[in-house]
């Protein structure tokens, strides 16, 4: 078999092949897409914890009161455990959207029949 031919011989197994490689091609282009929405979400989380730690210093530094300073403390103590929650859940649910994907590729096609016999 020259090589033009390779995959042409047994049209199910030829078929079989680009199927799976086109089902390999969108998971792989679903699960980079996922992965950018993660680290762009990343990004911006440093970003912002970064913002607010300087503004914490800014007020600290710039407050002589003992309490003022406690108060601002406190402050982005419970703004930073609240986006810690929002970010587990964030962490959580992109584990759960890229397990998703991923099994995809390992799913068996159904046919026409089959899958709205599924569905039902």
């Amino acid at each position: 078999m020259t090589q033009a031919n390779v995959g042409r011989g047994n049209g199910t197994a030829g078929d079989a092949a680009r199927n799976f490689a086109k089902r390999v091609i969108a998971v792989q282009a679903e699960f980079s897409e996922k992965l950018v929405e993660a680290h762009r979400h990343w990004l911006e989380q440093v970003q912002i914890e970064s913002t607010r730690a300087l503004e914490l210093l800014r007020n600290i530094s710039g407050t002589a009161s003992a309490a003022q300073q406690i108060t601002s403390t406190q402050t982005w103590m419970k703004g930073v455990t609240e986006r810690a929650a929002e970010n587990t859940i964030f962490a959580i649910e992109t584990a759960q959207a890229l397990g998703k994907i991923e099994l995809r590729l390992f799913a068996r096609e159904l046919e026409p029949d089959e899958a709205s016999t599924a569905a039902a």
